[in-house]
C-alpha cells in the first residue's frame, strides 16, 4: 500500500510540475525552464540575470545543470535567449546542446565569434538566430559533427549534405564546394561592404543578403543558375549588379510581405546589365533592368531603370520599394502587375501614352489607371483622382504621402486591401456616397488619421479595413450604417464605440450623436 501511496505521490507531484507546462529556475546565471516532457533549455533571463562573463567577454554555454538531487541535460538555447545582449563579444556552446531557437543572440551587436558544438543538428528558419550580430568575424563548428562544418577556416555555417552556406558573417570567405547560398545566410550583415560569390555557387536563395547597408560590391559567378526574390533587398548602397550568362531563373514569392523585387530598397543602384550571352534575361537598350527575353516583361528594376518602347509588361513588384522619380508607361505595355510601384515613396510624376489601349493616365491625373475598369493601379504623392475611377486598386497609394484632406470623388465604389496603409500625413478622409466596399488594410496604420467620414454611404468594411489607426477617435456613419466587421477599427480608440453603435444600428441615433459619442467615449 506504501508503495502504491508513493507512487501516487511522484505522478501527482510530477503532475503539478510538468503537466501545467513548464517549471524555471536560475541558477549560475542562467535562466533554466524544464518542460513538460523534462527537457531543460536556456531561455530568456535579460531582465533578472546578470549571464557570467569572463573578463574578455567570453560567455561558455553549459550542457548540463544540477537542481535539486537530478543533472538534468540542456537540450537547447531558447528563443531571443541572448538576444540584445551588447558585452557579450565570444560565444563558446559546448557538447551537449542540440537546437537553437529563433533569435537567440539577435543584435549581440559586440559578438565577435562563435563556436558550436559536435552535437547540434538543427537551426531555426530563415537562419534568425545570429541576425543583426553586425561585427561577427570567427565562426567555427566542431570536426566532429556530422551535419555542419565550417571548412578551411570559412567563418561560416555550411550543410554538409546540400553544400549548402546557411550562415555567414564579416569574416566569411565561401569556399569552393558550396554550391548553394540559403535563405537570409547574410542577412542584416550590416558592415559586409562587398563580396565575391565563387564559381560552383549555383544558386542563391530568398533574401540572401537582405539588409546589408553597406555592400557596395557584388561579383556572381558564370555558374550562377538560380536567383531567389529579395536577394538584395535593403541594400541601399550597392551601384551596380551584373546577372550572369546562365541565370535562367528568378524565383517569386506569393505572400505579400516578402514580395519586394529583387533591388527593393537599393536607392543608389545605378546600373543593371545582363551578360549578353544569357539566353532567358536581357537589359536591353541599357535599360538599367531585368528583362524576361522572350515576353519582353520587366522582371525587376531600379530606380535608374527606364521602361523603353519595346516593353510589353511591368511584372509584380518589379519596380517596388525603388528610388524611381518619374514612371512612363509607353503605348506597348499590356500588362501592369500586382504591386508594380508599391513603396516607390520618391515617384511624383507618372503619365502614360495617350495611344495605349489597356491603361490612361486621365486629365494629366498622374495615376496609372486600367481603362477598361476604371481601377486606380498606382498613384504618387501629386495623383488627382479622376472622375472615371470607379476602383482605388490593391496597394495603390500604400505608404505614399499625400495632403492631410483626402476627398475620395462621387463614382468610386471599391476601395482596395492596402490601398492606402501607412497613407504619411493623412488627417482626414470623406467618403463618396457611391462607396460600396471598403477591403481589409484599406487604411491600415494611417497613424495621423483622426476623422472618417462616411456620411453620404453605407459601405461594407472588412476586417482591419482601419486597423491601428491609432488616433481614430471620430467617425461619422450615415443612419443606415453598412455591414462593419467587428474588426474594422481594431487598434484604434474609437474600436469599442464603433463595436456597440453597429450592435445598435437600428437605435435612431443622428449623425451628430454619433460624432459626439465616438469623441467622449474614446477611451471606452
Amino acid at each position: 500500500m506504501r508503495n502504491i501511496l508513493s507512487t501516487l505521490f511522484a505522478f501527482l507531484l510530477v503532475t503539478l510540475v510538468y503537466g501545467q507546462g513548464k517549471e524555471s529556475f536560475i541558477q549560475g546565471g542562467f535562466r533554466y525552464t524544464i518542460d513538460r516532457y523534462g527537457d531543460v533549455y536556456i531561455s530568456d533571463a535579460r531582465d533578472s540575470v546578470a549571464v557570467p562573463l569572463s573578463e574578455d567577454g567570453t560567455l561558455v554555454i553549459p550542457s548540463s545543470v544540477e537542481y535539486g538531487d537530478t543533472v538534468y541535460h540542456v537540450k537547447m538555447i531558447d528563443s531571443g535567449a541572448f538576444g540584445c545582449m551588447p558585452d557579450i563579444k565570444h560565444v563558446i556552446i559546448s557538447e551537449g546542446i542540440e537546437q537553437f531557437g529563433k533569435y537567440s543572440f539577435y543584435r549581440c551587436t559586440k559578438l565577435e565569434s562563435i563556436h558550436f558544438p559536435s552535437t547540434f543538428w538543427t537551426f531555426p528558419e530563415c537562419n534568425e538566430f545570429l541576425i543583426g550580430c553586425c561585427n561577427l568575424k570567427r565562426i567555427t563548428v566542431d570536426e566532429r559533427n556530422e551535419d555542419y562544418a565550417s571548412p578551411d577556416d570559412c567563418n561560416a555555417i555550411v550543410r554538409k549534405d546540400e553544400k549548402k552556406l546557411i550562415f555567414g558573417c564579416l569574416g566569411t570567405n565561401i569556399p569552393p564546394t558550396v554550391t548553394a547560398i540559403d535563405f537570409g545566410a547574410f542577412g542584416q550583415c550590416e558592415k559586409l561592404e562587398s563580396i565575391v560569390i565563387p564559381e560552383g555557387v549555383r544558386v542563391i536563395e530568398p533574401c540572401a543578403f537582405r539588409n546589408c547597408v553597406n555592400l557596395r560590391e557584388v561579383s556572381l559567378p558564370n555558374s550562377l543558375e538560380g536567383i531567389g526574390y529579395s536577394v538584395f533587398n535593403g541594400c541601399m548602397s550597392l551601384e551596380s549588379v551584373t546577372i550572369p550568362p546562365n541565370v535562367s531563373e528568378i524565383r517569386g514569392h506569393d505572400g505579400f510581405y516578402a514580395v519586394w523585387n529583387l533591388f527593393g530598397g537599393c536607392y543608389n543602384l545605378k546600373e543593371v546589365r545582363v551578360d549578353k550571352r544569357n539566353r532567358t534575361f536581357d537589359s536591353r537598350n541599357n535599360c538599367n533592368a531585368l528583362v524576361h527575353t522572350a515576353t519582353d516583361v520587366i522582371v525587376a528594376a531600379c530606380g535608374a531603370s527606364v521602361i523603353n518602347k519595346s516593353i510589353r509588361g511591368i511584372g509584380d513588384f518589379a519596380f517596388a520599394h525603388s528610388s524611381v522619380r518619374k514612371i512612363r508607361i509607353p503605348k506597348g505595355v499590356r500588362r501592369i502587375g500586382n504591386g508594380a510601384f508599391w513603396m516607390c515613396e520618391a515617384c511624383n510624376d507618372i503619365s502614360v501614352d495617350p495611344r495605349n489601349p489597356v491603361y490612361n493616365s486621365k486629365d494629366n491625373s498622374n495615376a496609372i489607371i486600367e481603362t477598361a475598369t476604371g481601377r486606380l493601379m498606382h498613384g504618387c504623392r501629386l495623383t488627382r483622382i479622376p472622375d472615371n475611377v470607379r476602383e482605388i486598386g490593391d496597394s495603390a497609394f500604400y505608404g505614399v504621402r499625400l495632403p492631410s484632406h483626402l476627398i475620395i470623388p462621387e463614382g468610386v465604389e471599391t476601395i482596395g486591401t492596402f490601398a492606402f496603409t501607412r497613407f504619411c500625413g493623412l488627417e482626414y478622409v470623406k467618403m463618396p456616397s457611391t462607396l460600396k466596399l471598403i477591403r481589409q488594410n484599406a487604411f491600415g496604420y494611417c497613424e495621423h488619421l483622426c476623422y472618417v467620414d462616411m456620411s453620404l454611404c453605407s459601405p461594407k468594411a472588412e476586417m482591419f479595413a482601419f486597423s491601428g489607426c491609432k488616433r481614430l477617435d471620430m467617425v461619422d456613419f450615415s443612419p443606415n450604417m453598412g455591414d462593419i466587421h467587428q474588426l474594422s477599427f481594431s487598434g484604434c480608440p474609437c474600436e469599442k464605440w464603433v463595436e456597440a453603435h453597429a450592435q445598435q444600428v437600428n437605435g435612431g441615433l443622428s449623425q451628430e450623436g454619433l460624432i459626439m459619442r465616438s469623441n467622449k467615449e474614446q477611451n471606452y
